[in-house]
Formats: C-alpha cells, sequence, structure tokens
C-alpha cells in the first residue's frame, strides 16, 4: 500500500546521466540514516523496505539492503564517517539524507566517481531551488521546507480562530539544529504570519540539539517568561514538537497556548489526540523512501534515471484532531501501519 506518490511533484529539471544497466538480478543497496533512532527517518526506511519487498516479488530481483548511520542527527561527524564506510563497501546504490551538507557534497561526488548511485529523501544537498551538485546524485525527494513553514503558520492562524484567541501575541519558534535547508521552514512560516497576521510577534529561534529534555526546558522557560503574551508556539521538527507538547501538557495550558509540530512521532500522535499539540505538520518520508528506491533500481537496470528532474516535492499536509482517524492520516501520522 503507497499512500500519496501519485502527489509528488517535479521541479529543477537536469539531464545529466550516469553509467548503470549491467543487467544484475541482485543488487545491494545502503539506508544511510541520519538518524537510526528518530521515528520520522524510521518511517522513511518502511517505504524502502515496502519497495524492496515489491520490486523483488514483481521482478524477481534480490535486494541485499542494509542500514549505517548515526543513532543522532546532532552527530554530523559520524554521518560523515559511516558515509565513507558505506563508499568502502562499495554498494550499487545508498540512499540517504543530510543534516551536514558541506560534508556530504565532496563523498557524494566520490560515491559517483567510485560507480555509486546515490538518491536523496528530504535533506539534500541543496534545496529544491538550487541544482549546484546535480551532476553528483540521482533524484532528492522532498518536501519543500518553506511550504511546510507556510502551512504551519495558517494551521495556526486557523486553530486560533478555532479557539477564539485573538491573532495578536507572540509565538514562540524552536528547532533541533541549524541548518539552512531547515531554516526555510522556520523563515517561511514568519513570513507567512508577517503578511497575514502581522500582530504577532515570532520570537527569535531557540535550538534544542534534537534533545527532548532541553526542547521541554525551552518551552517551559518562554511560557513563564512571556505569561499572557505567548499565544502559540512552533516547532521546526518532531523533537521540538515533542518538547511543546510535554510543555504544554505540564502547563496545563493546551487550548490556550496553541502547538503546531512538523514531522509526527507518537509522543506527538498522542498529544495531537489529546489537544495539546493542534496541528501536525506532517511529510511524506514513507513516500520519498519507497520512491527513492524504486528510482535507485530502476536505474541500476537500465542505465537511465526514470525522472526528467533532480528535486520531485513531495508535499506535506496539515493534520488536526479533526482529521487524524481518517485512512490517510493515519498512514501519514504512523506509517508503520503500512509495514508489509
Amino acid at each position: 500500500m503507497v499512500f500519496g506518490l501519485a502527489a509528488c511533484g517535479n521541479k529543477e529539471s537536469s539531464d545529466s546521466k550516469k553509467e548503470g544497466g549491467d543487467g544484475k538480478d541482485e543488487y545491494d543497496i545502503v539506508y544511510l540514516s541520519p538518524s537510526t533512532e528518530s521515528e520520522y527517518w524510521q518511517y522513511a526506511e518502511i517505504g524502502m523496505r515496502n519497495a524492496i519487498a515489491d520490486i523483488e516479488e514483481k521482478e524477481g530481483i534480490k535486494i541485499n539492503y542494509s542500514v549505517s548511520g548515526p543513532a543522532s542527527e546532532s552527530e554530523t561527524d559520524a554521518y560523515i564517517k559511516a558515509y565513507e564506510s558505506v563508499i568502502a563497501s562499495s554498494p550499487d546504490a545508498i540512499i540517504t539524507a543530510t543534516l551536514a551538507p558541506d560534508g556530504t557534497v565532496p563523498k557524494t561526488q566520490e560515491a559517483k566517481d567510485a560507480g555509486i548511485y546515490v538518491n536523496f529523501v528530504s535533506m539534500g544537498l541543496e534545496g529544491g531551488d538550487s541544482n549546484d551538485y546535480g551532476d553528483y546524485y540521482g533524484v532528492h525527494y522532498y518536501c519543500d521546507n518553506t511550504t511546510i513553514g507556510e502551512t504551519a503558520a495558517q494551521s495556526m492562524l486557523d486553530g486560533l480562530e478555532a479557539n477564539n484567541i485573538e491573532p495578536k501575541g507572540k509565538i514562540g519558534m524552536r528547532m533541533s539544529v541549524v541548518v539552512e535547508t531547515l531554516e526555510e521552514r522556520m523563515d517561511g512560516f514568519k513570513a507567512y504570519m508577517a503578511e497575514h497576521a502581522p500582530d504577532i510577534e515570532c520570537l527569535d529561534t531557540l535550538y534544542n540539539e534534537n534533545d527532548v529534555n532541553n526542547a521541554q526546558s525551552n518551552v517551559e522557560t518562554q511560557i513563564s517568561t512571556y505569561g499572557d503574551e505567548l499565544i502559540g508556539l512552533y516547532g521546526g521538527n518532531n523533537v521540538s514538537g515533542d518538547g511543546i507538547a510535554l510543555g504544554l501538557k505540564n502547563a496545563g495550558s493546551g487550548k490556550k497556548i496553541l502547538g503546531i509540530g512538523v514531522d509526527s512521532d507518537s509522543l506527538e500522535i498522542e498529544a495531537l489526540s489529546a489537544g495539546n499539540l493542534y496541528a501536525i505538520i506532517v511529510q511524506t518520508p514513507y513516500d520519498q523512501g519507497y520512491k527513492a528506491v524504486e528510482n535507485a533500481v530502476e536505474y541500476l537496470k537500465t542505465g537511465e534515471n526514470p525522472e526528467s528532474e533532480k528535486h520531485i516535492n513531495c508535499p506535506s499536509q496539515a493534520v488536526t484532531k479533526e482529521n487524524m482517524d481518517t485512512e490517510e492520516s493515519k498512514a501519514l501520522l504512523d506509517p508503520t501501519i503500512l509495514k508489509k
């Protein structure tokens, strides 16, 4: 079962091709994860594993699949070292995502030079409006980060209206680490608010190093510091959303202060159901992982990249308590239910 694959759209064309099409019936594919402990990146892996199962059943191709990478997203040095080790193992293809693009660019070039096909999910070497390093990889499947921020901002405004809260006051902003592409989620949110709700002030972004305790502490500090002036909290990734959910639960402020998270995990889903989060902006890691493997295998078989574009946008969606029980929302919130 594949949700949302047809919704992915193209951006930034490229006609670069790499060597391939060796006609083998067995391939080695490695998923180099930015965080083996993150539920978000595990959701991408479910898509990859399902794609492999479907391809093996349909085409009789054997795929030897393995996973590498650090435990935490903050371990970017360990990610680069893992990339080096994966390249040294000489797989046919690598599926990865990076929070350290500067260090990842030369490694991806090295992989290409070694004849390894690389696809990116979610976090690539560049944003969706750039193609500076397009010759180094096959395709980047992603959710546009600016649009994620804009969707979160509109969800916040919808929630304020639904809860009879005047769109006037301060909104706390938080993110895991400083990464240029992730900053687009924050900038998109702020720009949308500035245009549609000029009486709302977006506070400076606080960073939690992907530590839920830090994320929760930051929330509780802002609640005590700003009091009634604080009307909303926006977290640009799932750990930041976890911190918001826990902070609002402890403060008993789920109705008075609205929380919006990005990406889902079990804690956020529970908070959404309980009303401690108003909405979760859900990306499509399952779809991205599925399509990245599907594309890689097709390239390895034929020597041709079936995508005519480098950046394929798989749009995010807002999930609230009101729509979280639909079949589509359930699969977006918790792709584990799609496991084969």
